[in-house]
């Protein structure tokens, strides 16, 4: 895989790659060059253009909350966290007629850095919570991102991600108050707070199952 090639990501193997994420079971070795691949687009910088589509043209005011889970190890990196989010934008680079055959650019750049092309990032999340209840601001809220699998909902939404996997589980104590202290923050009304699978249109278990029936009301208690 070149990945000085402006067009890297249209690599039969990045494409691959990619499709993998919306398969519900994953063969051996499909999980292995899943893994691969994943390792190789962390370890290596990846061509993106200096300029690109405004995809924050689309943002509206914030008025909604939507709770994931990184579904990952908690100390989940935010380089892995980057790649992550890069797949999202590969798929659009792939499939959307505005920007198809064009470098990858997202406009985005980690929260509190100078918006230099090695600041630059893809993640889908606004902010990242720790099991501890530190809070990790990705992004600048202004950033229009794709983490609800709504377009209208991304539009005027933040995405809180806790660190973890919480499947069967509820996160730790401290990083639902520190989550309840973004939404908080934002003026965000206990209707307007949603886990990914209440709005998603495709389906999901984010941020896991016992979302509705367990802590989804200690987000606004």
């Amino acid at each position: 895989m070149n990945l000085t090639n402006p067009l890297w990501y249209q690599d039969p193997k990045i494409q691959n790659f990619v499709s993998l994420f919306s398969k519900e079971k994953l063969t051996k070795e499909e999980k292995s060059f899943k893994h691969e691949v994943l390792t190789f687009l962390k370890q290596n910088h990846f061509y993106i253009a200096d300029q690109g589509y405004d995809w924050d043209k689309w943002r509206l005011p914030i008025d909604t909350a939507i709770i994931h889970h990184t579904s990952s190890s908690p100390t989940i990196s935010l380089n892995e966290l980057n790649i992550l989010g890069l797949r999202l934008y590969i798929n659009q680079y792939l499939t959307d007629a505005d920007v198809k055959n064009q470098p990858l650019y997202s406009g985005h750049y980690w929260f509190g850095k100078n918006h230099a092309k090695e600041n630059a990032t893809f993640v889908s999340y606004h902010y990242l919570v720790r099991p501890s209840g530190k809070i990790i601001q990705l992004v600048d809220d202004k950033a229009y991102l794709w983490h609800a699998g709504n377009l209208e909902v991304n539009r005027r939404s933040i995405g809180i991600a806790l660190a973890g996997k919480f499947i069967d589980k509820e996160p730790e104590a401290a990083a639902l108050a520190a989550a309840r202290t973004i939404i908080k923050d934002h003026k965000i009304s206990s209707e307007n707070i949603f886990g990914h699978c209440e709005i998603s249109k495709t389906k999901t278990e984010c941020p896991g199952n016992l979302f509705l029936s367990s802590w989804k009301a200690k987000l606004f208690a």
